[in-house]
């Protein structure tokens, strides 16, 4: 069956509306998914949605009004013709470039406009807190839409790149907003965390043609809810990297910031478990800067274990940022650890001991966020360790050792689950 939609207004409110073929639009016509409807398009190709003539129109305008595309495991460019209820073309595109794990898997679509304060959020949303960790509600400088882009069933997600439009009239990002259109980035909600990622923003700004393109996204960063944010707001200082050395029993912590907004000072952080952190000096910000700053400071007392280290950075209105964790340790060589090896969701290494020990094992993410912790007694000579069920991710992880007498810390890449 081919199904052809021409000028007509074509309005989904059943449950479910499937098409095994394709759906062509033609000549400017509209669907319209309304009643918390569901547009099923049962075929993985990317003609299967298509317009033609003029082009089409679909308007969803709500998160429940969904088309539940079988997309599986093809890849392809998938357009989707997305119109607000004031009839301006705000199409999505998706670049599917890997696979993915899941023949029978779908992508969940909708999108919708919202209030100023961006009410309804989605379901999975908690808050628009855009600064971290302070309760800094930011819909003010958030377009005023959502999109809802979710690959469900999958075992492992694909990477994408999408290019979101946005309707730049008043109802969008005017109104009581304060946004520059020219600042527009996508930011996504991170469900596992349960805050908007304020240090990753995706995407080039295209505000001549009322749109963000490039929005790089891999398997690790597929979470399913978006916003387009003035990116001026959510990232005060944009840190391209922090790291921390070793040099002659001392810790060197330098970092480089590639713009920096109402930037009063940092604040350089230490802890010894990666949970508990205390102020160990504070440096002077640049301000306002477009230019690289390089920052240096040197911990002269670094513990015999693992140092972990973070930066806190403070407006001149009091607004703090945390910034990621680094580690190092300067002086552990109480034990030997090697056959590092990390995939299929577990991480087998060997510890060689000079002598009888309890250690603690920590596996972290590189937000900071603690993955595996379990404590273990090593005896004098080797000790095979495998921590199993991970769940991991595309990514840069830390394991950390931390014993009575010697510690040790590492990062490792995992490039596939």
């Amino acid at each position: 069956m081919r199904n052809i939609l021409t000028t007509i207004l074509f309005t989904l409110t059943a449950s479910i509306v499937y098409s095994q073929a394709r759906v062509v639009i033609n000549n400017n016509g509209y669907i319209v998914i309304d009643n918390s409807a569901y547009l099923v398009l049962a075929n993985s190709n990317a003609n299967a949605l298509t317009t033609v003539g003029t082009g089409g129109n679909i308007v969803s305008e709500d998160e429940t009004d969904v088309i539940q595309w079988e997309i599986g495991t093809t890849t392809g460019i998938y357009v989707i013709p997305w119109t607000t209820s004031s009839n301006v073309k705000i199409p999505l595109t998706i670049n599917k470039t890997t696979a993915g794990a899941g023949a029978t898997a779908e992508f969940i679509l909708s999108t919708w406009e919202t209030s100023d304060m961006n009410a309804p959020n989605p379901t999975a949303v908690t808050n628009m807190n855009i600064h971290l960790p302070a309760t800094f509600d930011g819909s003010l400088f958030v377009a005023d839409r959502f999109w809802h882009i979710d690959a469900l069933s999958y075992g492992t997600k694909p990477a994408i790149t999408l290019t979101m439009s946005y309707d730049p009239a008043g109802n969008e990002i005017g109104g009581t907003n304060t946004i520059t259109e020219s600042n527009l980035l996508a930011q996504r909600f991170n469900t596992g965390l349960g805050h908007w990622e304020t240090y990753k923003l995706f995407g080039t700004n295209d505000a001549g043609n009322d749109r963000v393109t490039g929005i790089t996204v891999p398997v690790a960063d597929f979470f399913e809810d978006w916003i387009l944010v003035d990116r001026i707001n959510p990232l005060p200082v944009e840190l391209t990297n922090f790291d921390v050395d070793c040099s002659t029993g001392e810790a060197i912590i330098e970092w480089t910031t590639q713009t920096e907004i109402n930037n009063d000072y940092f604040e350089v952080q230490k802890s010894y478990d990666a949970i508990n952190f205390f102020e160990l000096t504070t440096v002077q910000g640049a301000g306002n800067s477009t230019a690289v700053n390089t920052y240096s400071v040197i911990d002269n007392n670094p513990s015999s274990g693992v140092n972990y280290y973070r930066l806190k950075q403070v407006d001149f209105d009091g607004t703090v940022e945390y910034h990621q964790i680094a580690s190092t340790s300067c002086n552990s060589n109480g034990f030997v650890v090697d056959g590092l090896l990390l995939g299929n969701n577990q991480l087998n290494f060997n510890i060689t001991a000079e002598q009888d020990e309890d250690v603690t094992v920590y596996f972290y993410d590189y937000r900071g966020r603690i993955i595996s912790n379990k404590v273990y007694h090593i005896e004098q000579g080797n000790n095979a360790i495998r921590l199993n069920n991970l769940e991991l991710s595309t990514g840069i992880y830390m394991l950390s050792i931390i014993g009575s007498e010697n510690s040790y810390a590492t990062k490792l890449m995992n490039r596939r689950n």
